[in-house]
């Protein structure tokens, strides 16, 4: 016989079993306790979603970016903001990057540093490049064309490298030249270490940036802004197709540019028109691509209430700038455009190393680092005594500091033949942005052909220039 405290044991045993039956077979699987329907934007509300995808093991993260997800909806005309969250914080741009890769491709064609038959040679470096890729021939070539609408389209690494290289000479000086123009352009958080958005734990942005660059894209160049609604572009025989879907299903959108990594999760850069009002959005972080393309539907729907309750005014077209050497109808791989060699500029080799994350929003530029390109104030009339409104310039640079800026023009002076260098004149004109004094060095009052022949003499010689008409827009003292 079993004792009294035998059978309480057996009790209490059989009662444990018992619970934990009952537990396991009325509680939620663990998949279906984490599942919730993705619910739509309802802005103003922020929405804090967290994103399910896991970034690889190897991956060593950032501690400035405290998260994955952001949003911002701006009115194009007034810079309004209409609804945000966190567009101020850190966040990986993932391919977001190539839209500032595609802004330095488009300045170099105005420029006449690149053409679209340009045929640019395919490195290792681009070869080798992780999908997605446009599948660039080994020990081949590829025309600038084909190359910059494979990055709007495709969203091609290897694209993304072989315009890099052409431009900088090596990605990594490249990425610097990214950078200087992103605090050219006001986007003072972002830093850039690649030309494609592969990852990179210091590549960072904030949805603000992304914004700003995006409207520089549309104010700089409203000639070659309409290949961002190509759908899709031949190559090869095969098809490259856009992975911005949100030209399909919204209403009005015309570009910009998608993005996904691990680290940055599913990003969109949008713009649309929608009764004469243009809106530009970001969205950051999202779970998936769908639910990234829902998010962004629901905000510019707000955004666009929002501009009309507010009697915002409407979109005017912009103007197609003088510099313009081409138009978006020209990118049509209908058209047969001569092969030429490119006519580049390979950056100097001493080009300051890009600063680290923390420096690099807290410091100024250092005093010889080199902007890529031109700048691009806002209209105003020209100062006195600087170059005249037809004239044509030769700019060799945009520093931060005029000593360095009168070095520039010596060295290249210098580097003319004697005809030229007694026809030109020096000018170091200082430009007001985004709250910084840049001084942009210049051999003034030429022709045309002046101008051109003699960039073409300065970048035989490795100097950085562009031959420049000037114009109300970019006359000295412009702000």
């Amino acid at each position: 016989m079993k004792s009294p405290l035998t059978r309480l044991m057996a009790s209490l045993a059989w009662l444990a079993v018992g619970s934990f039956f009952v537990a396991a077979t009325f509680a939620p699987s663990g998949a279906a306790a984490q599942s919730t329907a993705i619910k739509r934007a309802a802005p103003p509300a922020k929405s804090h979603s967290k994103s399910a995808v896991r970034t690889p093991s190897s991956w060593v993260a950032n501690p400035a970016v405290g998260g994955k997800d952001a949003y911002l909806i701006l009115d194009a005309t007034s810079g309004r903001e209409l609804v945000a969250d966190r567009a101020d914080e850190l966040r990986h741009p993932a391919s977001l990057t190539k839209l500032m890769t595609i802004y330095l491709t488009f300045s170099a064609l105005d420029s006449g540093r690149l053409s679209l038959g340009d045929v640019l040679p395919v490195s290792i470096n681009a070869l080798n490049a992780p999908p997605t890729k446009m599948g660039l021939p080994p020990g081949g070539s590829v025309s600038v064309r084909d190359a910059a609408m494979a990055l709007v389209t495709r969203s091609a690494n290897d694209a993304a490298i072989v315009l890099a290289e052409a431009l900088g000479g090596d990605e990594a000086t490249f990425a610097q030249l990214m950078t200087n123009k992103a605090r050219q352009l006001g986007m003072s958080s972002t830093v850039y270490r690649n030309a494609s958005g592969l990852p990179n734990r210091d590549q960072v942005t904030t949805a603000r940036d992304l914004a700003r660059l995006a409207f520089a894209l549309m104010r700089d160049f409203p000639h070659y802004y309409p290949i961002f609604s190509v759908h899709s572009y031949p190559y090869r025989g095969r098809i490259l197709e856009n992975h911005n879907r949100m030209l399909l299903s919204y209403e009005g959108a015309d570009g910009l540019k998608t993005g996904y990594t691990a680290a940055s999760g599913f990003n969109l850069v949008m713009s649309a028109m929608r009764d004469n009002r243009r809106l530009i959005g970001v969205v950051m972080g999202g779970d998936s691509a769908g639910q990234r393309d829902r998010m962004m539907a629901d905000l510019m729907d707000y955004g666009f209430a929002s501009a009309q309750s507010m009697r915002l005014s409407p979109w005017t077209s912009l103007r197609k700038p003088p510099s313009a050497r081409y138009t978006a109808a020209n990118f049509d791989p209908s058209l047969v455009i001569p092969e030429t060699t490119p006519r580049l500029a390979v950056a100097p080799a001493t080009l300051p190393v890009a600063p680290s994350t923390a420096q690099a929003f807290t410091q100024a530029p250092p005093a010889d680092q080199r902007v890529a390109g031109p700048a691009v104030p806002a209209p105003a009339a020209a100062v006195s005594g600087g170059p005249s409104i037809g004239s044509w310039v030769i700019q060799v640079g945009s520093f931060s500091d005029s000593q360095a800026a009168q070095l520039a023009l010596e060295r290249a002076s210098a580097a003319l033949p004697d005809s030229m260098r007694s026809a030109a004149a020096a000018s170091v004109d200082e430009v007001q942005m985004a709250n910084k004094s840049f001084h942009r060095a210049r051999l003034t009052n030429l022709s045309q052909g002046q101008a051109v022949d003699g960039c073409k003499q300065l970048e035989k010689r490795k100097i950085y220039c562009s031959a420049i008409q000037v114009t109300a827009w970019n006359t000295p003292g412009a702000r």
